[in-house]
């Protein structure tokens, strides 16, 4: 009996000491969120982030406050320097390389408090040159933390597979959610899902000399209104004038309604609708004027030749393009060799139809985004 006890002991030792380092990790997580919930409060009201997301990414990145970059330079959320950046500067090594591929010291943004880090990651999501890539995020309600965690995903935020669900377990493991409440967001962020059509001009085809590339024209003229003849008697009534974009049916939000409504009032599974809008990302999520909003899932290619090329317009993001021609984000982008974490450059042409060869592909700039950098080993 001596000696089962005996051997039992280490077991009972190891039992004992992850429960204390787990009692002891939630302890500092309760610490550091009483430290910080106020701004990130704060800068919900002000920006519309909502203050869980904030949060729960600044407990993340920043390994409870506890990571090199957090406590010897105040940056909680993995901020790089970047262009036109004036302030102190911390330097470590982080995912960037030489051009002989060895790894080589990344600049990121020092600052006088964790505070200040708050307001540069509320900066960094609402900064003009970074609308193309979240202003998407901001159509969603500040309580909807699912949908705003799989945003910052599908936007390039972070490169980890499970940054979404990582961000969903701390804010309801700490109930962070009863933090958020409904902010009116509305002329903070440009809708990036609107859709008018571009007037554009044609450009010579690569691959037919001295034939000019047909656009494809959407069915509504950019400086016009769509169709409106009875518009406001369906708006009152409830129902969708539905049209089509590459034979796919689609129809134009009224605005105000969410993703789940208009596809109640259509017939239609809303999860079905979320699969054929790739940037509409949650049930909740509120929908603007004269959204286009696909009914059927959108076609791989654009079959007709004669619109199979399209020019980009200014300010038109990939998801733009993908919804006037109805082809889906993923084959526009195959297509045209195109990362997910870059935009095709004003003027260049996307080939709706055929693959495009390396040599013939249209020329991007990449989207600055924000990695995730700290173990989160202790966090799993």
């Amino acid at each position: 009996m001596f000696r089962k006890i005996l051997l039992n002991t280490p077991l009972i030792l190891i039992f004992c000491s992850i429960g204390s380092y787990a009692i002891a990790n939630r302890k500092l997580t309760e610490n550091y969120i009483s430290e910080y919930k106020k701004i990130a409060i704060s800068e919900m009201h002000r920006t519309g982030i909502p203050a869980s997301i904030k949060l729960a990414q600044a407990i993340l990145e920043s390994d409870l406050g506890r990571s090199p970059l957090a406590y010897k330079a105040n940056n909680h959320f993995g901020i790089k320097c970047g262009n036109g950046w004036t302030g102190e500067t911390y330097y470590k090594q982080d995912d960037e390389t030489d051009n002989t591929g060895i790894l080589i010291e990344s600049c990121f943004r020092s600052f006088n408090s964790g505070e200040e880090s708050y307001l540069a990651h509320s900066d960094f999501l609402t900064s003009p040159s970074k609308q193309s890539r979240y202003g998407f995020l901001f159509n969603l309600n500040t309580t909807d933390y699912v949908g705003w965690a799989n945003g910052l995903k599908f936007a390039g935020y972070a490169s980890d597979p499970s940054y979404p669900s990582k961000l969903i377990k701390i804010i309801e493991s700490y109930q962070l959610y009863k933090l958020d409440v409904s902010v009116n967001t509305s002329g903070r962020q440009q809708d990036l899902a609107e859709i008018p059509a571009p007037k554009e001009k044609f450009k010579q085809d690569k691959y037919k000399k001295d034939t000019p590339k047909k656009v494809n024209p959407n069915i509504w003229n950019s400086d016009e209104t769509p169709e409106t003849e009875g518009r406001e008697k369906n708006m009152i009534s409830g129902k969708y004038k539905v049209a089509k974009i590459n034979d796919v049916k689609m129809v134009l939000a009224y605005g105000g309604e969410s993703i789940k409504e208009l596809a109640l009032r259509n017939g239609k599974n809303v999860f079905d609708l979320l699969e054929y809008n790739e940037l509409v990302i949650s049930q909740d999520q509120v929908l603007k004027s004269n959204e286009v909003i696909f009914l059927s899932k959108k076609k791989k290619s654009v079959e007709d030749e004669a619109l199979a090329f399209h020019t980009v317009s200014k300010g038109e993001t990939l998801y733009v393009i993908a919804q006037k021609n109805g082809i889906r984000l993923e084959n526009l982008m195959s297509k045209n060799n195109i990362p997910p974490d870059a935009e095709p450059l004003q003027g260049e042409v996307l080939s709706l139809n055929k693959n495009l060869s390396k040599r013939d592909s249209p020329k991007y700039r990449l989207v600055e985004r924000t990695d995730v950098f700290v173990d989160f080993g202790s966090l799993q």
